[in-house]
């Protein structure tokens, strides 16, 4: 296939730095002289500009300058803007942007090995290394009143890191949290001390584990730096201390306690009085990471009770946003508690000519360019979360195509990681280009590195075979079904039967028969190879394909032999994995026994001999001509990232961990529970929409940003953090916020003052996170939450609506909902086309749906022309006629109906065909719970429970129905209760007039209802569709079960029990349980009740009733029965049995009857009007046309879309 040329794509453009403004000029002044700074700025005041000029001129000066970010995601976003700073004059190659645990890293590895006596160099625990080590840790704890099954849970270590996590950062010993929790009676502070004990320890040197690699989290990390610092001279360290000139702090408010007290000792001078100057810029309004231990308190304590001494500076000028969104985000920030000071929200918006952008290049066109530009606060209210996802969609493409907004200037925030990932994949679906991501990753589970990993695993353990031995069956399939090789089951069936059809001349050595086959060709010449103990079955096939695998000179040959054959793909494949083993083989091979395998040699090995990086990289640059096309370019990009990412986590475990065995990589992997972010390079991609959470998009801006998911319980998520470990509380008890009602949350109702405290601290910490969202727009900001049964928006929308004179609801407190939605795509846009043109030819259109409909005509005619897909109505469901003209029931057969058939049948034999071929709905709660009380009923009577043992058994299955906890879900089972407090009276009177029952009996009857007996228009129905010569009945089959089979015992009058068995003289009655309330019309003469007699009394039953057991009405209170039954009495209304074919009267069809026949027919049919039921429904069920009947059911019908009647259901017009 000719492939695209491979487009280079130019290097990202870098931003100017902006000119600093009055404010900003008072900052550097003040820095130049040497003072420590705090900087508070309100959002698009420029405080990451500032800092990166600070960065910039200090390193321009001479001085060594670092500049620090709280996390790693936005270091290595703003490492990315000061290279092209640092690039133009005095870049020197030294790291200036970093975490403040990678600065605390380098301090402390230079103090551990540059001393006289060198200890191991520290490591520091990511995510997934911190949580495998935690649960080594856990299981030497008892915890009291936890089960096994929690404190093993992944949730449980999570609340514990964060607990431990939190102690480190405020300085709390193990004593001193065993002291809070007894006094704040909070018992599982007990156990956790001594884990806390454990995990201190880690870092400090100790005489026993002097040798140890020192492991550590964080907020030790940087309090063992601190440590190291204050003992340099003692510990005798040969280098001086890295301290450097000048220390700065992005989004300071982000930080932890840990990383204050490391900012305090770099300011404290050394012997020689040199110190790190300390400038911290924030904003306590916008603090994302409090969930992580970020301290918005912390700009506050810099100024005087830290230790820095900073002078405070703010920025008051804000070049971001309009008057609008100026307005919704001053507004949301006075709704914050208070942090210091509130100085720093009153800014002045600077003029649109003087606004900046430091984010980076803006939108092709100017905004000259794009008059009709939206701009200010919009609100979208969708009917579901999947409108919701559609009309973002819509926006992002309108705002491209309409207004030439770049895609790299839109982004989406979304709450949490989770409401990314779905949004992202609905967005991309939709035909939006999203940003380059490159998402933490399991690697464990990437089938990408999976193979990787299980292959040189193989390799480390010897099952790959070699001198002449084959690789073991296991390894070797894994690695052939594997993405590195990409064979699949299919294909190595076709290869085995390959092989063994020429076994002699392809595989010499491989003579080994099948087990299950006997041996039915005389043995070739050469050892035969034995299967290996433990590698599993080896078939003959199996035999010869581990033997080309072992002897990539053989699978050469034997790719060769099928060069032009259907096989030659596959062949060619096997010969790749040939190589990966020989690679393999050699790699291990060439390392002496003693010495430690390199696994970076190893995974090298097998990704070069599996040549997939070049046939990915051809499949990522597909030109998308399809969607699967698409798809299949963005696996082949993925598993490209996945494997630079294993490369890359190899390389930092490799410098770690020197000197040890690739075995203990293979091992850390697999322990890893949690996903590990990527630390590998990334080239420039084409642009795309960001799709990100608050905590991601700090310190960036967008020209338009959509806020997704503003509804009730989910943006702001008001659930408690941590409840278990109480982690919160621990924050709260060492930060002095505790109060009288809170400080005791085990006793009286200071539960409940506790339980309201740590909600408003998730309340303040959710709007925070909505101001970070907020503050992002630069020109436009979208705001989008779903209205319906489940969802309704949120406080903080309702909010900002009503500060940007939105409404929401209408006069009756309706929520206003924008209208739905399609995709703005070419897909998208025929379907719109054709509902246009469908709707405009209806009778029941419009002017404008006519005007409209026409025109939607001319623009599909005009896509169809140009072979756009589903423009053309010849292709469209309907117009080219049925599928098929053949009855449903061939010639001859009898009509097999169930009694619930029957009733459908009667009621819409179209919405009865469409149902029973697929188009029903899912099963409900009602029809779960129905399912679940004939269950209990059938089991109350083969049991015989009653009363309090029939509710028990209820209770047990109650939980099978998944209601929630809510005063709804209490409601609902209630309700199922009251359902069996009604069988249970049934049940009684049942047992006190000696009725004995079959329940859930089958029916199976053969029933010839004559056409005499019949109604003309029935009968002339038959007639057309059973054209059977000569017949003249209607041949149907009954089959169904019953819920109960009543065998009445005739105990009344003066019978005793003794001679009124219940098959004395076959008296039957039919009962069908329903759960339902509804009363059915004329139920007298209900169709499932009257199809069940119809088949009992042909088989010599004397049925003398039936009824509906209504479990789910409640009885009236005059009626003193404890249940409802209809119809009262179950009198049905009488229906003579039909008579045998034989004993009727010849009826020819084929004749017209006269007047007197007619009447006589009428009569007859209203006698037998069961009869009449059952044929006119096995009638119209036979097809080929199917009829479509009117009625109350036209109202709840999942069907009516497929229904002529209905106007909705006229898809096709000419």
């Amino acid at each position: 296939m000719p492939q695209d040329p491979v487009r280079l794509l130019p290097p990202a453009e870098a931003a100017e730095l902006p000119a600093a403004d009055a404010d900003g000029q008072r900052v550097l002044d003040r820095v130049a002289e040497g003072s420590n700074v705090v900087v508070l700025g309100a959002p698009g005041t420029g405080k990451t500009s500032l800092a990166l000029r600070l960065l910039a001129e200090a390193v321009a000066g001479g001085r060594d300058a670092v500049l620090l970010a709280p996390t790693r995601a936005r270091a290595d976003w703003l490492r990315g803007r000061a290279a092209h700073l640092l690039r133009e004059g005095h870049g020197d190659g030294v790291v200036r942007v970093r975490t403040p645990a990678a600065l605390a890293l380098t301090i402390l590895t230079t103090s551990l090995t540059m001393r006289p006596a060198p200890l191991p160099p520290p490591v520091l625990l990511a995510g997934a290394e911190e949580d495998s080590a935690l649960a080594s840790m856990v299981s030497t704890v008892t915890w009291p009143g936890l089960p096994a099954e929690a404190t093993g849970s992944r949730a449980f270590r999570s609340e514990l890191r964060n607990l431990l996590a939190r102690a480190g950062e405020l300085g709390v010993s193990a004593d001193d949290l065993a002291d809070l929790g007894h006094r704040l009676n909070v018992p599982i502070w007990g156990p956790a001390s001594q884990l806390l004990r454990t995990w201190d320890a880690q870092g400090r040197a100790s005489a026993e584990r002097r040798a140890q690699t020192r492991k550590m989290d964080t907020a030790r990390l940087q309090d063992r730096a601190v440590e190291a610092l204050s003992s340099w001279g003692a510990d005798a360290v040969t280098a001086p201390r890295p301290v450097p000139d000048l220390v700065l702090v992005d989004d300071y408010q982000d930080c932890t306690a840990a990383t204050a007290r490391l900012l305090t000792a770099l300011a404290t001078p050394d012997p020689d009085g040199h110190r790190a100057q300390v400038v911290v810029l924030g904003d306590p309004d916008v603090a994302v990471e409090t969930f992580r231990g970020g301290t918005p308190s912390l700009l506050v304590a810099a100024e005087d009770h830290s230790g820095l001494a900073a002078t405070r500076l703010r920025l008051t000028t804000c070049y971001r946003g309009n008057p609008a969104i100026a307005a919704v985000i001053r507004d949301q920030s006075a709704r914050v508690p208070v942090t210091g000071t509130t100085a720093h929200r009153q800014t002045t918006l600077a003029p649109r000519s003087s606004a900046r952008s430091s984010a980076g290049p803006s939108s092709g066109a100017s905004d000259a360019e794009r008059p009709q530009a939206a701009a200010g606060v919009e609100v979208i209210l969708a009917s579901s979360i999947w409108q919701e996802h559609a009309h973002v969609a819509r926006a992002l493409r309108l705002e491209h195509v309409h207004h030439g907004t770049a895609w790299s200037q839109m982004a989406v925030i979304v709450r949490s990681a989770a409401d990314a990932e779905t949004l992202a994949r609905d967005l991309r679906r939709r035909g939006v280009p999203l940003a380059s991501r490159t998402p933490a990753v399991l690697l464990r589970a990437e089938p990408a590195a999976a193979a990787l990993l299980d292959i040189v695993r193989a390799a480390i353990r010897d099952q790959l075979g070699g001198h002449g031995e084959p690789p073991q069956r296991d390894a070797a399939i894994n690695l052939l079904t594997s993405p590195l090789v990409g064979l699949t089951t299919m294909d190595l069936r076709r290869l085995r039967r390959r092989l063994r059809q020429a076994q002699p001349a392809a595989a010499p050595r491989a003579s080994a028969a099948e087990p299950s086959e006997p041996r039915t060709t005389a043995p070739t010449t050469g050892p035969a190879v034995d299967p290996v103990a433990g590698t599993g079955p080896r078939t003959g096939g199996d035999a010869a394909l581990l033997a080309l695998l072992a002897d990539p000179e053989q699978a050469s040959g034997f790719a060769r032999s099928l060069d032009g054959q259907p096989l030659s793909a596959q062949a060619e494949r096997l010969l790749i994995a040939a190589r990966i083993l020989e690679a393999l083989r050699s790699a291990i091979g060439q390392t002496p026994d003693e010495a430690p395998r390199d696994v970076e040699a190893l995974l090298w090995a097998a990704w070069n001999a599996s040549e997939r990086a070049e046939a990915w990289r051809a499949t990522a640059l597909l030109p998308s001509a399809s969607s699967v096309r698409t798809l299949l370019s963005e696996a082949a990009e993925h598993d490209l990232d996945v494997v630079t990412t294993l490369f890359k986590r190899a390389e930092v475990w490799a410098e770690r961990h020197p000197g040890q065995d690739a075995s203990s990589f293979l091992a850390e992997l697999d322990a890893e529970v949690l996903p590990s972010d990527s630390v590998a390079p990334q080239g420039r991609r084409p642009e795309g929409v960001a799709v990100m959470t608050p905590a991601g998009c700090a310190g960036q801006e967008w020209e338009l940003v959509v806020v997704v998911g503003l509804e009730r319980d989910r943006w702001p998520d008001l659930r408690l953090r941590d409840s278990l470990t109480r982690t919160g509380l621990l924050v709260d008890a060492v930060t002095g916020r505790l109060t009288t009602d809170t400080a005791a949350p085990g006793e009286g109702s200071g539960d409940s003052g506790a339980v309201a405290a740590a909600r408003a601290q998730v309340r303040a910490d959710e709007r925070r996170m909505l101001i970070m969202a907020l503050s992002r727009a630069s020109r436009r900001l979208l705001l989008t939450a779903t209205a319906d049964a489940e969802h309704a928006p949120s406080p903080f929308l309702t909010e900002i609506a009503h500060i940007a004179g939105i409404a929401l609801t209408d006069a009756d407190g309706a929520p206003l909902l924008t209208p739905d939605t399609g995709d703005l795509t070419l897909r998208g846009l025929v379907g719109e086309l054709r509902h246009a043109a469908i709707c405009g030819n209806l009778e029941t259109a419009t002017d404008a749906e006519r005007r409209r409909g026409r025109a939607a005509v001319d623009l599909l005619a005009d896509l169809a022309r140009q072979g756009v897909p589903g423009a053309d109505p010849a292709t469209w469901i309907g117009a080219t006629g049925p599928t098929s003209s053949a009855p449903l029931i061939a010639a001859g057969e009898r009509i097999r109906v169930s009694p619930s058939d029957v009733e459908g049948l009667a009621a819409c034999p179209l919405k009865w065909f469409l149902t029973r071929s697929g188009g029903s709905a899912p099963a409900s709660d009602a029809q779960a719970l129905g399912s679940l009380v004939h269950a209990v009923a059938e089991r109350a009577e083969t049991e015989h429970l009653r009363g309090p043992a029939l509710r028990e058994a209820f209770e047990e299955r109650l939980t099978d129905l998944g209601y929630p906890a809510t005063w709804q879900g209490g409601l609902a089972a209630d309700r199922a209760r009251a359902m069996i407090e009604r069988l249970d009276a049934y049940l009684a009177d049942c047992d006190a007039l000696g009725v004995r029952a079959d329940v859930e009996q089958p029916v199976r009857a053969d029933v010839d209802i004559p056409l005499s007996v019949l109604s003309p228009a029935v009968r002339q129905r038959a007639g057309l569709r059973i054209p059977t010569k000569g017949g003249n009945a209607v041949p149907v089959t009954i089959s169904g079960r019953i819920d109960r089979l009543e065998h009445l015992g005739g105990l009344s009058g003066g019978e005793s029990e003794d001679t009124a068995g219940p098959d004395r003289n076959g008296t039957v009655r039919v009962i069908d349980l329903k759960t339902g309330q509804r009363v059915p019309k004329d139920v007298q003469r209900h169709p499932q009740l009257a199809t069940y007699r119809l088949a009992l009394s042909s088989q010599g039953l004397d049925v003398v009733g039936g009824a509906l057991v209504l479990l789910g009405k409640e009885p009236s209170k005059r009626s003193g029965d404890g249940y409802v039954l209809a119809p009262p009495g179950a009198a049905l209304d009488p229906s003579p049995a039909a008579l045998e074919p034989a004993e009727e009267p010849a009826c020819e069809p084929a004749e017209e009857p006269g007047d007197a026949e007619a009447n006589g027919a009428a009569d007859s049919s209203e006698e037998y009007w069961a009869e009449d039921l059952v044929a006119a429904a096995a009638v119209a069920g036979v097809g080929p046309q199917i009829e479509a009947r009117t009625g109350e059911h036209c109202r709840t019908c999942r069907v009516k879309d497929s229904c002529p009647v209905q106007v909705e259901g006229r898809r096709v017009v000419s």
